[in-house]
């Protein structure tokens, strides 16, 4: 995974709102979960979605 700095300029209402959007680029062709490929693929967005559950 990519190292994201500790200070992020998302809410976490932006990260879920790019969350629900990044969904739309998500195949659901390998086994891999949504969420893993958000993980892998938006850290930043990620990060501030963990810290705020």
């Amino acid at each position: 995974m990519k190292r994201v700095s500790k200070k992020t300029k998302f809410s976490p209402q932006e990260a879920e709102m790019h969350y629900q959007s990044s969904s739309k680029n998500y195949k659901v062709d390998s086994g891999e979960s949504h969420f893993a490929y958000y993980r892998d693929k938006h850290p930043a967005y990620y990060k501030v979605l963990l810290e705020n559950v």
